[in-house]
């Protein structure tokens, strides 16, 4: 089924990040930091590569469902059904939404959106790899009731759009719809690390599920953003690994096979008796929270906006061939994408094998886009074009990489 709204709506997504930009600033507001928002939308892109190969396997088990156990048929073009689908989805997301935070491998794969520090549309785009993996369960009952595929698809597809706008600090409270819709203040609450506001306001479209089943909590003090363990890093893949890498760590830690299991379906805060306790949310305030941070050059800004706009040209196309196109070639576009994303946060962070990978990755994809150019010859001059970026973009490195190494600042490790 051919429904991609998510990769239609990529060029609104950008307008509008620069429209709130703007709009902070006439408000005397900074609410982007160059490093974080590059690698928000570092987890976004990683989260749409990986999805080209994984969503047709997580959907098959709606399409099974729908196919072989389905208990009415529903009328595809009937209002009534669409209404019904928006509603189905909308509550079905905040029961998975839940489960999420409470639950420690659904928690794993739903970490990364909540883990920068800031707050604003690039955060939106801050997208988990495998999170449609743990959801996937949450909407087979929809698949039971007969509501049609296509159905289900548009409306998960503007579920999703319509929580992209309230990842904002621009928009104050917006009288009568607070007690209906999910707004900015609500779901600024659910991002926050403050302790009122922590596992609160899980919904996506309707905060009436919040109200009727006791999660709510209204914005009274700014929020303070991220998680209660911090993510100290601007790798985008390591942040969809790191809890995992925890829970590992600590069910062999466990000294029982009931601690080893339970360590996965616990909620976040939980360990044994005999370990130590984990940190609990603390009261925090604007004045007294320091986000995490590592310093970057104008070098290394200019150099990554650029390569930006190329990686967002590729992913885009990615999403838009992906069903016509093979996996070797879907392998070939992804594959260096992801590869560029790690880079920039080796680069952020002053890691010493940082401007090696980017050298090693200009290299590769120097060669690649030369045999290119000479198999397909109709595509020679757009790939003359990438080969003299690619050129220049290595100069630009060999020019600015050592500055770009920070010894001095070195990110700490992670804790």
């Amino acid at each position: 089924m051919d429904i991609n709204l998510i990769a239609l709506a990529i060029p609104v997504f950008f307008a509008m990040i620069g429209v709130e930009i703007l709009i902070a600033r006439w408000q005397g507001q900074t609410v982007y930091r160059f490093n974080d928002a590059i690698t928000d939308l570092s987890c976004g892109i990683g989260q749409q590569v990986t999805g080209v190969f994984m969503k047709t396997a997580v959907f098959a088990g709606y399409l099974w469902l729908y196919g072989h156990a389905r208990l009415f048929d529903l009328p595809e073009h009937h209002w009534a059904v669409w209404v019904l689908g928006a509603l189905g989805v909308d509550f079905a997301y905040y029961g998975w939404h839940r489960a999420s935070h409470r639950i420690n491998f659904v928690w794993a794969t739903h970490v990364p959106h909540h883990q920068s520090q800031d707050y604003n549309l690039a955060v939106a785009l801050r997208q988990a790899w495998f999170s449609r993996v743990t959801s996937a369960p949450f909407h087979w009952p929809l698949a039971l009731i007969g509501l049609p595929p296509v159905v289900f698809l548009v409306n998960d597809s503007l579920n999703t759009l319509y929580q992209f706008w309230i990842h904002t600090e621009t928009v104050q409270k917006l009288g009568p719809l607070e007690w209906v819709l999910n707004t900015p203040s609500h779901h600024r609450v659910h991002h926050a690390v403050n302790p009122r506001y922590v596992d609160k306001n899980y919904a996506g479209v309707l905060i009436v599920w919040d109200r009727a089943f006791g999660t709510f909590e209204e914005e009274r003090e700014p929020a303070c953003y991220g998680t209660v363990k911090r993510y100290r890093s601007w790798n985008p893949i390591w942040a969809n690994f790191e809890y995992w890498g925890y829970l590992l760590d600590e069910a062999r830690a466990a000294t029982s096979w009931r601690d080893r299991l339970r360590i996965f379906v616990a909620p976040p805060e939980w360990r044994p008796a005999y370990r130590p306790a984990l940190p609990q949310p603390v009261e925090v305030s604007r004045d007294t929270f320091e986000k995490w941070q590592t310093p970057v050059g104008p070098g290394l800004t200019v150099y990554v906006t650029a390569h930006f706009v190329l990686i967002a040209v590729a992913v885009t196309t990615m999403l838009f061939i992906e069903d016509q196109a093979t996996w070797a070639v879907l392998g070939t576009l992804g594959l260096p994408v992801l590869w560029t994303t790690v880079t920039w946060g080796a680069l952020f962070e002053g890691r010493a094998w940082g401007v090696a990978s980017e050298g090693a990755r200009l290299g590769v994809l120097g060669v690649l886009i030369a045999v290119w150019g000479l198999h397909d010859p109709s595509g020679l001059p757009f790939a003359v074009g990438l080969l003299v970026v690619t050129v220049l973009s290595a100069l630009w490195l060999l020019r600015f990489g050592p500055g770009w190494s920070f010894a001095a600042t070195r990110a700490p490790a992670m804790t």
